[in-house]
């Protein structure tokens, strides 16, 4: 039976991907911030705060007990704090980065070790994170910035790790808490999380392509 670590998984994107692997017959291990998990067999619950290296550095501990060869790793977890500002916040961009780019990145390292050759990491980041897109608005600075630069670790990845297969995904604006917090008068999200997971899984069960950029199964500009 194969495992994925899936970061974020009690709500939104990540809670409908651990559903979608576990029906699959893989086994789970979803973190947590602030609300116990409870699912199902095969899957297990770890409390995880991204924005403390403390907190990672216990729940990799706990994740590497309960499943130490790793299949695939979903850094799903994020935060967005400026969805509405229209000027550049800098405490606002620091903490979206200790959590959207540097714990992602703590918590990944940690794992790294753990995971089987042809393993995968997949990253989920947004077209705000797309250097293509072009900037149409005064929002969200710091979430921009933190997802471009998750991007450029995806990369990273793949070069540091040619025995692994990394990808960023964009899954579209997704009903999830978050997307609905960046909703406005005329626009608002239009793809359900079940959508998201499917893509999820279809990305980590058929590509073996390592270092691009995905939305919707197909390659996508950074």
């Amino acid at each position: 039976m194969k495992t994925v670590v899936i970061t974020g998984a009690s709500r939104g994107i990540g809670r409908a991907t651990a559903k979608k692997f576990l029906a699959e017959r893989w086994r789970v291990v979803g973190t947590y911030r602030d609300n116990p998990i409870g699912m199902e067999e095969n899957f297990i619950g770890v409390e995880c705060d991204l924005s403390s290296s403390e907190s990672i550095a216990n729940a990799t501990r706990k994740i590497i007990d309960w499943a130490p060869e790793i299949d695939l790793l979903v850094n799903n977890a994020g935060i967005i704090l400026d969805a509405h500002d229209s000027a550049v916040d800098l405490l606002k961009v620091r903490k979206t980065f200790e959590v959207d780019l540097f714990g992602i990145i703590d918590f990944t390292e940690k794992l790294i070790p753990y995971l089987r050759d042809g393993a995968r990491i997949i990253n989920i980041d947004s077209t705000y994170g797309a250097f293509s897109f072009p900037i149409d608005d005064k929002s969200s600075a710091g979430y921009r910035l933190a997802k471009a630069s998750l991007n450029m670790y995806t990369r990273i990845l793949a070069f540091n790790h040619p025995d692994k297969v990394v990808s960023s995904l964009d899954p579209g604006w997704v009903r999830t808490d978050m997307g609905n917090a960046a909703a406005t008068e005329i626009e608002g999200p239009d793809r359900d999380p079940q959508e998201a997971a499917e893509d999820i899984y279809r990305l980590a069960t058929e590509n073996e392509e390592s270092g691009f950029f995905w939305r919707f199964g197909k390659k996508r500009e950074w």
